[in-house]
């Protein structure tokens, strides 16, 4: 059956079509090349617009970062890591998905959950068979010619002009590790001294370190090297965990508080304060453990 709308009625069709809602390209996979830290066993999830992979891994947080980094450099695709104070939040936008990574420091290690979310594309408009939209005005022939396709070294030139501007592909340069020399404003809570010693951490780097016992509640020794650390530009991760006693009574009974700091920004060569406390007994005095340690920087070679 042949279809002669009024123009009145097309309009209405036309504007139905325009305003149509926005849909969501499906997504059933990760990027092929977006792979996890090597070592990692994943657990995946998958929904219908959206695939989650998940795990912890006894790695550096800032092994994991440069990781992802080679991976979103080798793809072409912006790596733009944030602290947001419990750890690092990456967001991109990659050819296959959104993307959204967190790395998050726990007890047992680095925890890394990756979210690949369905990009929102626009429903292009579809008409009925045999209905024809008129307009009240003849349209002029275009005169403008269509764009020339660029070529593979033009596209090429566009990519590598786009990545220098974003900072993409940037030499960082070798730098030595910060002097081992303990913080003059990292003291007790209250304010008193501490005596340190030298010795290594478990990867043979040397180390200052302090410890002192308190009768303080932990929550305050938490929040006061919370607040120290973050206000001398060492973002701090912290947390605290409680324990019980045979007959159930809990109580807070440790916890840690951790910044990092790189004087000349990230990547480079940084700073790391890592404070821990903790108590064995019920009502029992804590001790209060800091260690100071300073690592250099070694660019990679290959770029």
């Amino acid at each position: 059956m042949n279809i002669n709308p009024h123009p009145m009625r097309t309009h209405l069709v036309f504007m139905i079509f325009a305003l149509t809602p926005a849909f969501s390209q499906p997504v059933s996979s990760l990027p092929p090349w977006l792979e996890s830290y090597p070592g990692a066993i994943p657990a995946v999830r998958s929904g219908d617009s959206l695939v989650e992979s998940s795990y912890t891994i006894a790695a550096q947080p800032e092994d994991i970062m440069r990781h992802y980094r080679t991976l979103f450099e080798s793809a072409g695709v912006p790596f733009q890591p944030n602290p947001d104070g419990i750890g690092t939040t990456i967001r991109a936008s990659a050819p296959e998905c959104d993307l959204l990574i967190q790395i998050r420091t726990r007890q047992e290690g680095s925890f890394v959950d990756v979210n690949c979310s369905s990009k929102t594309q626009s429903a292009a408009p579809s008409l009925p068979v045999n209905v024809k939209v008129t307009t009240s005005r003849p349209q002029a022939p275009s005169t403008t010619s269509p764009p020339h396709p660029l070529t593979a070294d033009e596209l090429m030139e566009q990519h590598h002009k786009r990545a220098l501007e974003m900072g993409l592909h940037r030499v960082h340069p070798d730098a030595p590790a910060p002097p081992l020399v303990w913080p003059s404003w990292l003291v007790q809570v209250g304010g008193a001294p501490l005596r340190t010693e030298r010795g290594v951490d478990f990867e043979k780097d040397a180390m200052l370190k302090a410890r002192y016992t308190t009768n303080l509640p932990m929550t305050e020794i938490y929040r006061f090297y919370r607040d120290l650390l973050n206000a001398h530009e060492y973002p701090a991760r912290s947390s605290m965990s409680t324990g019980q006693t045979q007959s159930g009574i809990q109580q807070n009974a440790l916890g840690h508080v951790e910044g990092f700091n790189y004087p000349d920004g990230a990547p480079g060569a940084y700073s790391i304060i890592h404070v821990s406390f903790d108590r064995s007994v019920l009502n029992g005095p804590i001790t209060v453990t800091m260690r100071f340690t300073t690592h250099e920087y070694i660019a990679r070679r290959g770029y």
